[in-house]
């Protein structure tokens, strides 16, 4: 008789426990579709407003590399050189790979700007007459 007792509890305890679950899953269930509404609204402001940050990043970056092409280029040589050392310096001491990339970026954005300088068109030399 104590057994049956015994197990007439406990079942009823993990009944009561399934019945908790149950109500909260159908209210968390019951909040889904504001999440999602909600999730659908951020994306399109973001989508609204990502053409223009994108368009800002560019002309920033525009604006950077055409500074640094009036730099002379033993100037940005020395800078990139300094960048990879940096860089190169935080990998051997064992840091991440992002802090070690942050480190070399500098450097692609002075050889970029070394090697989008705008050279000078030269003439064909003229023929040397005798």
């Amino acid at each position: 008789m104590e057994f049956e007792t015994n197990g007439r509890k406990r079942f009823g305890s993990v009944r009561r426990a399934i019945g908790a679950v149950r109500t909260k899953a159908l209210t968390a269930t019951g909040h889904v579709p504001d999440a999602v509404a909600y999730a659908r609204h951020e994306a399109g402001m973001v989508a609204d407003r990502l053409p223009g940050t994108l368009g800002h990043v560019r002309d920033g970056a525009q604006g950077t590399v055409t500074n640094l092409q009036t730099v002379p280029d033993s100037g940005l040589r020395l800078l990139a050189a300094v960048s990879v050392g940096f860089g190169a310096g935080l990998r051997l001491a064992g840091k991440t790979r992002l802090a070690a990339l942050a480190g070399f970026a500098p450097a692609s954005l002075f050889g970029f700007a070394i090697f989008s300088r705008p050279r000078p068109v030269h003439a064909e030399p003229r023929p040397v007459r005798p």
